[in-house]
């Protein structure tokens, strides 16, 4: 026990350290940076500096407050509390230091918080890659549950490898055998998925409570129906007081969840989960629209060179026209002219006439996404514009005029409506978008019904930040051409 202890202890150690580290690096790199542009005006130690020298330790304190150093979160979720947090002592240390303090440390205030809003996550990422090195930063869970949302949330714990979690095994509290998880579960998904099936082949046993109350520092969630929760209260209470957390995965998929409200009854067990419709409220739409026009506008300025280059090169490389206008479906269902870079030979449509009708396997390839891996209608330029998703940036005069958006689904033709079913629905809230939770889970290379889901999912949880989150996330994809064809 008490080998763990000293492994939590460590582990909040090491990332208080690397706080405090970014903390001083940032003051030190912002103090620098200005000397530079102010050479001899940057006269400033921790004293002349104020608040900064109280403001850090009550910084690191906040953090500890909100059991930063303790709960493990999703990294996206975490650099969101991470920010709010900062952003608001930020404003605090700003409002302050223009009102008492001369020119020069109101500069540099302004630097360090924007270098800490680098520096902090950074530091933070490379304290846990060290600590996982020196295997201090695993911690040991056990999934309560063997259905479908056990499994789903296995699946989860083990992909996001930021979180550290070590899957010990499933606890049936229905049997008291030890079997594996690959012999003993192979269940039919009933999620939005339709048709998928989920299969546990990793090996992990099942086993009974008694194995998991003889190892109390270890974190419990709960992955089963709201029946069996409820079933099994008993239990859950008698663990709250034995492990270190103990979470609940309540089987409710499919609901809009993002920035849910739970409000409590004083002295009554019943709880309300008030949903947010943030896409409902006319402030956020008129504030996505605002950001897709601001920074649309600067990446066309930006990028107009490289739009002049590539159209060049078309006209050199092919006949035909450098731009390819096609129909596809926007906002409330019209159609709207979506604008590409040629990539496809003017031929096109009858080489894929000749394809499908010769090629069985291509043909239920296209059927199936709509896309061919292997496309013979597509120019030597086109593969690379493709591949390095090139062939999109025209797409932006799209977003400009109000037919597409930076972030959101992706843009389809009227023969792909049948695949979404009902849920065109939610497609047809909001405008396509360049980019998309689709584009940075696979691409091509998903399923169509995942496809689906991932639309769905995006517009029933839209948010700013995770707009903010979905563009950082393409630059990686894109450069990695992971699933461009």
């Amino acid at each position: 026990m008490n080998k763990t202890i000293d492994k939590l202890l460590l582990q909040k150690l090491g990332l208080i350290f690397a706080d405090c580290l970014a903390l001083v690096a940032s003051l030190v790199i912002a103090s620098l940076f200005l000397d530079m542009v102010e050479p001899g005006e940057n006269q400033v130690s921790l004293a002349i500096f104020g608040l900064a020298k109280f403001g850090g330790i009550f910084l690191i304190a906040v953090f500890w407050y909100q059991e930063q150093y303790v709960k493990r979160r999703p990294t996206w979720e975490e650099l969101r509390l991470l920010y709010r947090t900062i952003f608001i002592f930020a404003l605090l240390h700003l409002v302050i230091s223009y009102l008492v303090s001369h020119h020069v440390v109101k500069l540099l205030n302004i630097l360090f918080w924007l270098i800490l809003l680098v520096i902090l996550p950074l530091l933070r990422h490379i304290a846990k890659i060290l600590l996982n090195k020196l295997n201090l930063w695993q911690r040991n869970i056990y999934i309560v549950g063997t259905g479908v949302t056990a499994l789903t949330t296995c699946d989860l714990l083990q992909q996001n490898k930021s979180l550290g979690y070590n899957v010990l095994g499933f606890i049936d509290l229905k049997s008291n055998k030890v079997e594996n998880v690959h012999n003993k579960i192979s269940l039919a998904g009933n999620n939005s998925c339709v048709g998928e099936e989920l299969h546990a082949d990793n090996g992990l046993p099942i086993l009974n409570l008694a194995a998991m109350v003889n190892s109390r520092n270890t974190e419990v969630v709960f992955a089963m129906s709201s029946t069996e929760l409820l079933e099994y209260s008993n239990i859950i209470n008698l663990l709250q007081s034995r492990y270190i957390f103990v979470s609940i995965v309540p089987d409710i998929s499919g609901l809009p969840l993002y920035g849910v409200e739970l409000e409590h009854f004083f002295g009554n067990d019943q709880i309300f989960l008030r949903l947010q419709n943030n896409l409902g409220r006319k402030l956020n739409r008129w504030l996505k629209r605002s950001i897709d026009i601001v920074f649309t506008s600067i990446a066309i300025v930006i990028l107009m060179p490289i739009l002049v280059i590539i159209s060049f090169m078309i006209m050199l490389s092919s006949k035909g026209q450098v731009f390819y206008l096609h129909k596809r479906i926007g906002i409330h269902g019209e159609e709207f002219r979506c604008i590409k870079f040629r990539t496809m030979c003017i031929d096109s449509k009858e080489k894929l006439y000749k394809l499908l009708s010769n090629d069985e396997n291509a043909r239920a390839e296209w059927e199936q996404t709509h896309k061919l891996k292997n496309d013979p209608r597509i120019t030597k330029l086109g593969k690379f514009l493709r591949k390095t998703s090139l062939d999109e940036l025209p797409q932006l005069f799209n977003v400009l005029i109000g037919e597409m958006s930076l972030v959101g689904p992706r843009p389809i033709v009227g023969d792909e409506t049948k695949f979404y079913a009902a849920n065109f629905y939610y497609y047809k809230l909001v405008r396509p978008g360049i980019t998309g939770l689709w584009q940075i889970s696979g691409r091509s290379d998903t399923d169509y019904a995942r496809r689906v889901r991932l639309d769905v999912w995006y517009v029933k949880n839209w948010s700013l930040w995770y707009d903010f989150a979905i563009l950082v996330k393409t630059i990686p994809v894109t450069l990695g051409r992971c699933g461009a064809y």
